[in-house]
């Protein structure tokens, strides 16, 4: 059956009226035939990979065990070979089914929106797992036992305020690409960025225009981005008179921040209200504990919102000294004022602080890549085709070399929870001997045993005999304190007082 061209869901040409069908009409007209055997092939090699992998794992293990004399008794009563079959077909089942669910999938998108594939890619992403593995590099090199050159030349990152310098740096290229060249930030960023600058669409056209115009040779003329408002007779060179017209700078300011922080609060009220509800769930029905998540869950949403809404308004602040100093705009003069609003992440708690500046220095990172493509001085054409692959890869070599190099030397550079998923991934044990491996937890344990057919107490039962055991340790703490504060002589009658005590 001829392929159908049919409308994708990933920005393709809109096709003419006759060629857009429904959705009953595209699967019909997609090649079950084709899709059908690309399954069955799918399940048949999955399967025989399966047979093939375990299967043969088992033989060869069955042939070295005879050859080198292991087990000998075991090899003399004879395998327990129907276990190995079991095990075998259950692993065969197991890739059948994954790779046959793959193809359906995979088959069913294609069906419903088409076969051609998205070529997003995800710099951001890798730059800021890139930023992440660069941190725990750095980590590294300022721990006590690094050589003291390493340390010497990583002095700055030691510096108190580090992250907000950072953030700084990153505010001012996110901002000057917002303003002058937005096509170098993903669109949803720049909605957001529009939204949370309080101003309207034509106040960011103009004060581009007036930037565009700065050093360049041309009569003064009206703004094109000013036709359709009552600036539209407007020459001047000052965007302050456009942005905030009859008003001065800082009453601007004082008048900005209170709608800056009504707008952040509906962004940080979920953040922190969905994750309370998630993982304090049954926190939450406590009368007595209640009160204290809620008041910590609102605390931080409006912390957070505080820093949102004095990052808008700092730039703002940032940007009219600038302007209103040269009585001018152009794009370095935005770039070197603006930076004001990272000084709103020293808002934010200690330990989230560092978390924003590498988000923000990620955009950043991207958004100064592609304008200096877009000036001439880097060559797109010269850089790999998937250049967030590389960049993720080189990030994944940083962390796992923090992760299990020198034998586990350097996981103290990890935050807690990112070591905790890290060793569920890879194994919560063996670092030290270069071997990681799982060990199964009491529940994973429990579980076995209850599979084998071996009677387990209940959980009930475990956590009775649990509250009875720390009990007993709590009553021999409670004498031995209180031998401990008796006196020799009152000890002498104590009925568990040694010998050496009565002497």
């Amino acid at each position: 059956m001829q392929e159908s061209t049919l409308t994708t869901s990933f920005g393709s040409q809109p096709l003419p009226l006759e060629h857009r069908l429904t959705l009953y009409k595209r699967l019909l007209a997609h090649d079950h035939s084709r899709a059908w055997w690309r399954f069955l092939n799918a399940v048949v090699r999955g399967g025989l990979s399966g047979l093939c992998l375990r299967g043969g794992l088992h033989l060869v293990s069955f042939l070295f065990g005879l050859i080198v004399k292991w087990r000998k008794q075991q090899a003399a009563k004879g395998l327990n070979f129907l276990s190995k079959l079991q095990d075998t077909a259950r692993y065969a089942a197991f890739l059948a089914t994954y790779s046959g669910a793959f193809v359906a999938v995979d088959e069913g998108i294609a069906a419903l929106f088409g076969k051609r594939r998205p070529n997003d890619r995800h710099t951001s992403l890798a730059l800021y797992i890139l930023l992440r593995g660069a941190t725990l590099i750095i980590r590294c090199g300022n721990k006590p036992d690094a050589p003291a050159a390493v340390r010497k030349a990583l002095t700055p990152t030691r510096w108190k305020h580090g992250d907000t310098a950072l953030m700084c740096v990153a505010t001012s290229q996110i901002l000057y690409s917002w303003i002058m060249m937005p096509h170098t930030l993903p669109s949803t960023y720049i909605k957001f960025l529009n939204r949370h600058g309080g101003r309207q669409q034509w106040h960011y056209d103009a004060a581009r225009e007036l930037c565009e115009r700065a050093g360049k040779p041309l009569p003064p003329t009206p703004y094109k981005s000013l036709q359709h408002t009552r600036f539209k007779t407007y020459q001047g060179t000052c965007p302050c008179e456009v942005l905030h017209p009859g008003q001065s700078c800082d009453t601007f300011m004082l008048n900005f921040f209170p709608g800056a922080y009504l707008r952040a609060l509906p962004v940080y009220l979920p953040v922190y209200l969905f994750p309370a509800l998630l993982v304090h769930r049954k926190r939450l029905l406590d009368p007595k504990l209640a009160p204290d998540i809620a008041r910590r869950a609102a605390l931080g949403a409006m912390r957070s919102s505080l820093f949102l809404s004095l990052y808008c308004t700092l730039a703002w602040r940032g940007a009219c000294v600038g302007f209103q100093h040269s009585n001018a705009a152009s794009g370095k003069l935005l770039a070197m004022t603006c930076w004001t609003g990272g000084l709103a992440s020293l808002a934010e708690k200690k330990s989230r602080r560092m978390e924003l500046a590498h988000y923000c220095l990620a955009r950043a990172m991207e958004s100064c890549a592609l304008c200096l493509t877009s000036w001439g001085y880097v060559r797109g054409n010269r850089l790999p085709k998937r250049i967030d692959v590389v960049i993720f890869s080189a990030a994944t070599a940083a962390i796992m070399h923090c992760y299990s190099d020198s034998h586990g030397k350097h996981r103290d550079v990890f935050k807690s929870k990112y070591l905790n998923v890290l060793d569920f991934v890879f194994g919560n044990t063996g670092l030290e001997e270069g071997s990681i491996k799982h060990v199964p937890s009491t529940a994973d344990l429990l579980n076995r045993l209850q599979d084998a057919g071996i009677p387990v107490p209940s959980k009930e039962v475990l956590r009775r005999r649990t509250a009875s055991f720390l009990g007993s340790l709590e009553n021999l703490q409670a004498l031995s304190e209180l031998e401990t504060n008796t006196p020799t002589s009152d000890r002498l009658d104590a009925p568990f007082g040694s010998a050496k005590d009565s002497l």
